[in-house]
């Protein structure tokens, strides 16, 4: 009896404390959908499919503008999608801090850099700022334009003048690369079991993450892990860990002086030696033999690069493709510009040949004008600060709406319309109007590879094929994912182009 009383008390006061002793709250002055008694906006997004969530957070945007409020329960969560206001955040050199749902990724990234904050997140970006070096893209180069060859090569035998299911395809592709790049594994030659295993269990990783993500009843930990999802996730969890922990083990066994100064000299010189490809395995291994970090946060790094480089960069190809095929003037226009650098050559690409290509480049920054493949992202604010004259108090959640943000027609004239010459043209636009990497403090270190891995593998596809769409003017629906994903599959026809 004392216990059922104990209990009902409790209950009482939680209802009090959460929802009949709120003080006035400052951002309560900006608008937002009408919140219902106790429960706020929560009942409208809780149980939505992520079609229907996706659609709702565009109308809220529409109706609501710049900058918005929902309400989940008492809690405030101000969504922005203006670029002054996306500026002000993602500029902001100390609110640097991911969403608390970023937590759900723990279990797989540890505490790597897309996760963690503060001075662990400042000593991980100055040891991880190398693997990006001019010199260390040159030499992931090569994987990239092996890989895009290898990936034509196989259209030809298997798939010309024949539609192909556009995501796994090409996520196969990104797999390879990003596998190779961050280990030194060439995982489309590993045909072994473990190998295998641990392909599919990457890919079905990400569907386990938004569901946590998604279903406020799987965001306790104790409930997760009773359920049959989180016995799955944990089983998947543990054939990536293993993969990777073998593969660390391996390298770092094999590893010399003779390695080291691989690094160094590809760092230092402008040809890189040796016959040995150097990962980002690589460079973190030497940052351990300084006493830099860990075994734990390698694992921790190399999981956040497989994460980070794989989904994003097949989506944005993906949809790449989409239009490609649907525009024939800006496929023919890439050829042209590629004959125009190769001629009749069927050499591979250098660095300074992708750099050349100038319009390559807006059709892939166009591409992700429409279909950014990180469409939001989230912080909580451990500082206050002032987003114009509205305080936005510690401890709230700020989401940043980037899919709205691409699609503003007082930034983009006409914005569904596909057109590369708006990056051509040297048009003036808010410095935060365009942040498909982010921007700021926390911008995506990884982006001059994705666009150098998106250059390598659409100008090798360009200068063989020709694109055909399935259908004249197709546009998937969209939904709400880990990354922007089309509710059904994208086909698209490769045609052999007659040389």
């Amino acid at each position: 009896m004392l216990c059922e009383v104990f209990l009902a008390v409790f209950t009482v006061y939680s209802l009090w404390k959460l929802f009949l002793n709120e003080k006035e709250h400052p951002l309560d002055r900006v608008p937002g959908p009408p919140p219902k008694p106790l429960f706020g906006n929560a009942l409208d997004l809780m149980f939505a499919s992520p079609r229907e969530l996706f659609i709702i957070l565009r109308q809220y945007a529409k109706d609501y503008g710049d900058k918005f409020v929902l309400r989940i329960f008492s809690k405030r969560i101000i969504q922005i999608n203006g670029p002054k206001e996306i500026e002000i955040v993602l500029s902001h050199s100390r609110n640097i801090t991911k969403s608390k749902h970023y937590v759900f990724l723990r279990p797989w990234l540890g505490t790597g850099l897309l996760v963690t904050t503060g001075s662990k997140w400042h000593t991980r970006r100055k040891i991880l700022t190398p693997t990006f070096h001019f010199n260390i893209l040159k030499n992931f180069a090569t994987v990239m334009e092996e890989k895009s060859r290898h990936m034509v090569e196989l259209l030809k035998a298997k798939y010309n003048d024949t539609e192909v299911d556009l995501m796994p395809f090409i996520s196969d592709f990104t797999l390879y690369i990003i596998c190779e790049t961050a280990m030194g594994t060439q995982l489309d030659f590993d045909k072994s079991e473990a190998a295998v295993t641990y392909k599919n269990a990457v890919l079905d990783m990400g569907g386990y993450v938004l569901n946590r993500t998604t279903k406020v009843w799987l965001q306790n930990e104790f409930i997760f892990k009773k359920l049959n999802i989180g016995r799955q996730f944990a089983t998947c969890l543990n054939k990536i860990h293993s993969f990777v922990d073998n593969v660390i083990m391996e390298r770092k066994k094999n590893s010399n002086q003779s390695n080291k100064n691989d690094v160094t000299k590809a760092l230092d010189e402008e040809v890189i030696g040796g016959k040995r490809r150097l990962a980002l395995l690589d460079l973190l291994l030497e940052a351990e033999s300084k006493g830099e970090i860990n075994l734990e946060g390698i694992r921790e790094e190399v999981n956040t690069f497989m994460f980070a480089g794989l989904d994003t960069t097949a989506t944005a190809m993906t949809f790449g493709l989409m239009l490609l095929a649907d525009h024939e003037d800006v496929q023919e226009r890439i050829y042209e510009e590629c004959q125009e650098i190769f001629g009749d050559s069927d050499r591979t690409p250098s660095m300074t040949d992708l750099a050349q290509m100038k319009y390559l480049e807006a059709v892939i920054k166009e591409t992700l004008r429409l279909y950014p493949s990180a469409p939001f992202i989230a912080r909580r604010i451990t500082e206050d600060f002032m987003m114009g004259d509205v305080l936005v108090p510690k401890g709230t959640e700020v989401g940043i709406h980037i899919y709205d943000l691409h699609h503003r027609a007082d930034l983009y004239p006409d914005p569904e319309v596909f057109k590369p010459e708006r990056f051509l043209n040297g048009e003036l636009r808010h410095p935060y109007a365009f942040v498909p990497f982010s921007a700021g403090p926390r911008n995506c270190l990884g982006q001059r590879f994705a666009m150098q891995e998106m250059k390598c593998i659409l100008s090798e596809i360009c200068r063989n094929f020709a694109l055909v769409p399935r259908q004249k003017g197709y546009r998937p629906a969209l939904i709400v994912d880990m990354v922007l994903r089309p509710i059904e599959p994208i086909y698209v026809k490769f045609v052999r182009r007659q040389k």
